[in-house]
């Protein structure tokens, strides 16, 4: 008799249910944070929070094309396709995509997602790749025992109950960050001063996930129950103002975890490692490429003709004033934005 296989919708559950698990034991700051979203999502209504409490994205960084390519094949098991391509050389050292599902239902059932970098070495400079490589080269990421249940979903079309278990449990120890460095701290520091998005890739010998982000029905009343509660936060919150469009975000720095990084002796050197942050994010109306042209257009603008700075006393209440000015131009009515093609829409047949 042949086994049932897991939902893909399933295993994305389980593994974020894991994932949130480990967050919250290693980081007491993301207790908070998922106490504000639950707070703001129950504020909306019992039936927004639970729809919102499937909804969330993390994002990884791999060190090359080859471990792209695995991470493509464990996601595929978990019903996530690549969408899109960023490309983000220009500002950090990364190409980047989006692992999602593609199937209406199935994000329904679980809207995870996962943003997926890889280092692009050709932003290193030439006479450092070689020793940038050599860390690269170190890295085994993937568990042998992952590797068999990925060869066995993808011959089987699935994964069974029990190997679905296990599957989220090896999947979880490679999200997560391990206590051990890979590199020295000598080596570390020199990642650091070559460039600082491949020293927070190379530090450790796993694709650590560097933020988890839950759904929340506003992320402006969240960005202020943060400080209400004494949670430093970024000055404002991110995304159009004034105008319920593509999305809105905001975050607080975490604090610093341990690694201890080997010396040549066999002793181990504990030093501060930077890198997780926690966010929300608020999900709007998604946009045409028309539409997206005219809205960065505007928001552009808006960021051009600030006159303070992020320190200058008064940038809060300047910076959502000249950002709610610039998007005016922008349709804040869904029939204005369907009649310009704008934004996309769900239609749904009555027959009366």
């Amino acid at each position: 008799m042949q086994s049932t296989l897991a939902e893909p919708s399933q295993i994305r559950d389980r593994l974020v249910q894991k994932m949130l698990g480990r967050f919250r034991a290693a980081l007491p700051l993301y207790k908070d944070m998922m106490d504000v979203a639950d707070t703001i999502n129950r504020q909306a209504g019992d039936d927004v929070a639970e729809s919102l409490g499937r909804v969330m994205h993390a994002a990884i960084r791999c060190a090359s094309t080859e471990e792209l390519r695995t991470v493509a094949r464990l996601f595929r098991l978990m019903g996530l396709e690549p969408v899109n391509y960023y490309d983000l050389r220009e500002k950090v050292a990364v190409e980047s995509t989006a692992f999602r599902s593609i199937d209406q239902q199935d994000i329904r059932a679980n809207g995870f997602r996962m943003f997926c970098s890889v280092l692009a070495i050709d932003c290193i400079a030439e006479e450092h790749r070689p020793f940038v490589q050599s860390i690269i080269d170190r890295r085994a990421v993937f568990a042998p025992h992952l590797v068999s249940l990925l060869e066995q979903g993808e011959a089987e079309g699935g994964l069974d109950e029990e190997s679905a278990e296990l599957f989220v449990d090896l999947c979880v120890e490679l999200f997560t960050r391990p206590e051990d460095a890979l590199v020295s701290l000598d080596e570390y520091e020199r990642l650091r001063e070559i460039n600082k998005v491949a020293a927070q890739v190379l530090v450790s010998n796993a694709l650590a996930i560097n933020h988890l982000t839950p759904s929340v029905a506003s992320v402006p009343r969240a960005h202020e129950e943060m400080r209400l509660r004494g949670i430093k936060t970024i000055p404002v919150w991110q995304g159009p103002v004034g105008r319920d469009v593509i999305l809105r975000q905001t975050s607080c720095l975490a604090p610093a975890t341990l690694l201890r990084f080997p010396n040549a002796d066999g002793t181990f050197t504990k030093a501060e490692h930077q890198e997780t942050f926690v966010e929300f994010e608020e999900r709007q109306q998604a946009l045409t490429r028309e539409g997206r042209i005219l809205f960065e257009r505007l928001y552009a603008a808006g960021k051009a003709s600030l006159s303070l700075a992020e320190t200058d006393p008064g940038f809060e209440s300047h910076y959502y004033e000249v950002m709610r000015a610039a998007l005016e131009p922008f349709p804040g009515d869904a029939i204005e934005l369907w009649k310009r093609g704008l934004a996309y829409f769900e239609y749904e047949v009555v027959r009366e």
